[in-house]
């Protein structure tokens, strides 16, 4: 591991000496200490665009104080954490919390355009399409290295990996070790712990000495409530070289899977309360030899610029410096080989080809067909409604033209009846005049007979 800050390796520093690297957006950090603070400063006057620090403690929250506000970190606990600025400045101050924390190494730059081998973590998956339950840190690698570049970096898939022990009361460089490991082995999401002490064990009866199995069969009941992984991946039930705690740990795995499904089971937690019972569709353990698979290892990844998944995993167990003593090694051809496991557990047959996702769909792409199928129910809402609304537009117009034509027939039976009463008064006038006519042809007629009859009478 490359360290910039050599005198934070052990203790919390008061002058830092980093190295220069090559990367031009990489600046050249000097430190000062006062109290609780830590004050950072690139050392040719250059503002500061992201800072990344890597602790020597397991972190708490703590505050990051630029020239335009303040910035909250350590939320999540990364040991490894990158810090974006809002702003550029030419300096920052790091309040420490009360819990001891001191920085093993620290890093700036002028932008987030930054190098490769800065980790920028994601939290811990939501749901893990892969759950890899490894004893130690390392054991992840040498045993099941394959899996994260073939499965996470290449296919996609989310990978959570949960270790059973902690090495910061034993060998915390291991701590930072893993996390390097994980990173270049393709790993994103950010790992958690169960924080077992590191024992050595001989078999399994001695690891069930140092520890509780009922306990560490519940913390991993809840690891895989809180997961739902569609695959767990786990030790040999005879711990590889015979380990016992991988011993341990694989048949604490095999309980917790069983121990996870069932309903009676811790119901009164508050992970069982948020996500139910879940019942592990596939489980694997290594060099199982039941339905036992061989994954192809040796196939070029794009995703890993054109290594394999054998050759990424054996670069990221270099990362693992303190252990290059012993004579463990990563390969997919000997005894402990990190490509073959066995189907311990299947609720979705059994595999037709060598690959732990085969009958498996992962949460993307769930997801994805999730989406389109909710993009196809909205175009089909949106066709029916258009049909509703065509159909409602229709309907308007046959009663528009129902109305217009009701209307017209009014009016034409209006006027029908306006013309017959117009003919009708017409003749009423015409017969008003005949008569008035008549009268008036008749009244001087009838006056003259009777004045006719009175000069007669008189005679």
């Amino acid at each position: 591991m490359k360290k910039l800050l050599t005198g934070f390796a052990l203790l919390l520093l008061l002058t830092l000496t980093p190295a220069i690297t090559s990367e031009a957006a990489e600046l050249t950090p000097t430190t000062s200490k006062a109290g609780k603070t830590i004050t950072v400063e690139a050392t040719d006057g250059s503002k500061i665009g992201a800072v990344y620090i890597k602790w020597n403690a397991p972190v708490a929250p703590y505050e990051i104080e630029t020239e335009t506000g303040t910035i909250s970190c350590g939320q999540n606990g990364f040991l490894h954490e990158f810090i974006p600025l809002e702003q550029k400045s030419t300096s920052l101050t790091i309040l420490l919390p009360e819990q001891p924390m001191g920085i093993y190494e620290i890093r700036i730059f002028e932008d987030t355009n930054v190098p490769d081998d800065v980790q920028i973590w994601q939290p811990p998956c939501e749901r893990a399409d892969i759950m890899m339950i490894s004893a130690h840190s390392d054991d992840e690698i040498l045993f099941m290295g394959g899996i994260i570049p073939a499965y996470a970096a290449e296919y996609g898939a989310s990978v959570q990996v949960v270790y059973m022990t902690e090495f910061w009361s034993t060998a915390p460089v291991r701590e930072h070790e893993k996390l390097d490991g994980l990173w270049t082995d393709g790993l994103r999401n950010y790992p958690v712990c169960l924080n077992l002490v590191d024992k050595y064990a001989s078999n399994l009866e001695e690891a069930k000495k140092i520890y509780d199995l009922g306990s560490a069969t519940e913390a991993l009941t809840d690891m895989i409530r809180r997961f739902q992984p569609q695959v767990v991946v786990t030790h040999d039930f005879n711990g590889e070289y015979g380990h016992g705690f991988h011993m341990f740990t694989a048949t604490a795995t095999a309980a917790a899977l069983d121990a996870a499904a069932d309903d009676t089971v811790r119901n009164d937690t508050a992970i069982y309360q948020a996500k139910g019972a879940w019942d592990v569709p596939k489980a694997y353990f290594h060099l199982y030899p039941e339905n036992s698979i061989h994954m192809n290892l040796r196939i070029p990844l794009e995703s890993m610029g054109g290594k394999t998944a054998l050759e990424v995993a054996k670069e990221a167990y270099l990362k693992h410096v303190s252990q290059q003593w012993c004579w463990f090694y990563v390969d997919d051809t000997y005894e402990y080989s990190c490509a073959d496991f066995g189907l311990y557990r299947t609720r979705v047959g059994y595999d037709n080809i060598d690959s732990m996702l085969d009958n498996i769909v992962i949460y993307s792409e769930q997801e994805r067909l999730e989406q389109e199928r909710l993009e196809q129910e909205r175009l089909e809402q949106e066709r029916l409604e258009q049909e509703r609304l065509e159909q409602e537009r229709l309907e308007r117009e046959r009663l528009e033209q129902e109305r217009l034509a009701a209307e017209k027939q009014q009016e034409e039976q209006l006027a029908l009846e306006t013309a017959a009463r117009k003919r009708n008064t017409i003749l009423l006038i015409i017969l008003i005049v005949i008569a008035v006519i008549a009268v008036i042809m008749i009244v001087p007629t009838v006056r003259r007979r009777q004045n006719s009859k009175k000069r007669h009478g008189r005679r």
